[in-house]
């Protein structure tokens, strides 16, 4: 397909439909709407090599949707793989939902419904490199894929930080990459399979383990929460949630039931009777005191000031 960029002198709806039609065309057809804000503008620089098709797409805060009512047989059935290199991008598709930061891989499947929803950068410019896979390029079959589909992984190593390095250099060489790289190609869809072929999946329980030890070590970090500990445990928040669901309560309560018995201990210890509960709290991740007063009040029958003074002689 030729390279495409918005016009700045059109009205911005124009843009928009354009840069939709280019999109369909390069991969399926899809449904995009601009967010609110700075006035839309979106560029695809695309290149196909092999019977890939590799796209650079920057673009402002936009939705796009591959709905139920825009696919039909006749359109390319293909995975697209993207690695977010600026600004984030939601993927949803079967049910999942997840957030791709830059340094993430992830792919999702053109002949099911998807939505894509583009995070401003903090320099303002969304970056993505997409590469479009015929689906019989791929060993692992479609329900090995399907098990993986809006699943980031962060490409920070080995194969993964291989295949991050191999998208950003066919984007920033784009106009020279051989369209009739058959070699290249193959390489690359290799890499891409090891990528997101479905390892595996270690003992259950021990992976429960691990995961309660990951959480025990970060339960002071506010920012824990299903999908951080899915994240990085390589699984999916599904999977966690599936895992904690042999148990007698969901990962996001065990979560708030080990930071509540923190904070009880810490209030029974008479070294800390300097520190006011908010600050307690704050160091065990919870940082709205009037929600962890309830929750405290709640699972111990007494507020966090009543059972200080009759746990810690008075103080």
């Amino acid at each position: 397909m030729p390279d495409f960029t918005t016009d700045h002198t059109e009205p911005a709806a124009d843009r928009v439909e354009r840069f939709q039609a280019a999109a369909s065309t390069a991969f399926a057809p899809l449904l995009v709407r601009a967010h609110d804000g700075p006035p839309f503008h979106a560029t695809i620089r695309a290149q196909a090599t092999g019977g890939l098709l590799v796209s650079d797409i920057r673009t402002s805060p936009v939705t796009v949707n591959r709905p139920a009512g825009r696919i039909s047989s006749s359109d390319n059935d293909v995975y697209k793989v993207a690695l977010q290199l600026s600004g984030t991008m939601g993927v949803a598709q079967d049910g999942r939902r997840e957030v791709m930061r830059p340094g993430d891989l992830a792919v999702y499947d053109t002949t099911r419904p998807y939505a894509l929803e583009h995070f401003a950068a903090p320099d303002g410019e969304i970056r993505t490199v997409v590469i479009a896979c015929p689906r019989h390029s791929f060993a692992a079959g479609p329900d090995a894929l399907r098990e993986v589909v809006a699943t980031p992984v962060p490409a920070t190593r080995g194969v993964t930080g291989l295949v991050a390095a191999f998208f950003t250099g066919l984007a920033d060489e784009l106009p020279n990459v051989d369209a009739s790289g058959t070699h290249l190609a193959d390489a690359l869809v290799d890499l891409i399979s090891l990528t997101f072929a479905t390892p595996p999946r270690p003992d259950p329980s021990a992976l429960t383990a691990r995961m309660i030890a990951y959480c025990e070590a970060n339960l002071s970090d506010p920012t824990l929460s299903p999908r951080t500990v899915a994240r990085a445990h390589h699984i999916s928040v599904r999977y966690a949630h599936r895992l904690f669901a042999e148990t007698d309560r969901s990962l996001a309560s065990w979560i708030r039931s080990r930071r509540l018995d923190r904070i009880r201990r810490d209030l029974e210890n008479p070294l800390l009777a300097h520190r006011t509960v908010a600050a307690i709290a704050a160091r065990w991740g919870l940082y709205d005191a009037p929600h962890v007063s309830r929750l405290f009040r709640a699972t111990y029958g007494v507020s966090p000031t009543t059972y200080r003074r009759a746990h810690s002689g008075g103080f």
